[in-house]
């Protein structure tokens, strides 16, 4: 009888959406388990780096960026903030305190003086950190948003697969694209503006461009944009 090999696998990579596995040992050779930090450290270094990533972000905020459990991130954050590793500021309007970063003071403090203008238009990726979040993204932006690629299509709002839309540091509409890419055509199937939000030329001009810039990427991961 021929003994069992057995061993500890790892995702090395992933090729056409499907993971490659290999032996954990050549994946990280460096690797020793004893090196693994306990739980509260790892929640605290977590928690620091949602921080940093968010900007100016109430707990649950924190807690989601990393899927981490809400009571425990609002403790951690309480305590982080009284050693003095993250720092709190109030937003008129809202009941919860946020957390800025150390690092992040500087910039938080721009914004609030209104010496930080955006002006950058750009599709965003259901993923993004700026919607992933959906509940985030409809205090922070007012913006309801969900992908529908899992919902039927009789049920489908806006849909399979739309992309949130970012100007001027507002999320002002979604757009349902498709890429043909056989063909070489990068096709707008629908374009929704937020209501209250006003399509005039500048939203037109900037709105073009990012999606020239889409197609464009489109174009160099097999397909040209027409």
């Amino acid at each position: 009888m021929i003994d069992p090999i057995v061993g500890d696998l790892m995702i090395d990579r992933r090729e056409n959406f499907q993971r490659v596995y290999d032996l954990r040992e050549r994946v990280l050779p460096e690797w020793d388990d004893a090196r693994i930090p306990d739980v509260e450290t790892a929640q605290r270094t977590l928690i620091l780096a949602a921080a940093q990533a968010l900007g100016a972000a109430p707990a649950r905020w924190l807690a989601d960026y990393f899927r981490l459990n809400k009571a425990e991130t609002v403790r951690i954050a309480a305590a982080l903030a009284a050693n003095g590793a993250l720092a709190t500021a109030r937003v008129e309007g809202w009941r919860d305190p946020v957390y800025i970063h150390p690092g992040n003071l500087p910039l938080a403090q721009a914004a609030a003086d209104g010496a930080i203008e955006s002006t950058v238009t750009t599709l965003l990726s259901p993923f993004d950190p700026v919607v992933w979040d959906r509940r985030r993204a409809l205090e922070l932006f007012g913006f309801d948003y969900r992908i529908e690629c899992y919902t039927p299509a009789p049920k489908r709002r806006y849909g399979y697969f739309t992309l949130p839309i970012l100007h001027r540091g507002a999320l002002i509409g979604r757009l349902d694209p498709k890429a043909h890419r056989k063909d070489g055509v990068f096709e707008v199937k629908a374009l929704y503006i937020e209501p209250g939000v006003d399509p005039d030329e500048d939203l037109a001009l900037a709105l073009a461009a990012a999606l020239r810039s889409c197609a464009a990427w489109h174009a160099g991961s097999g397909s040209s944009p027409v």
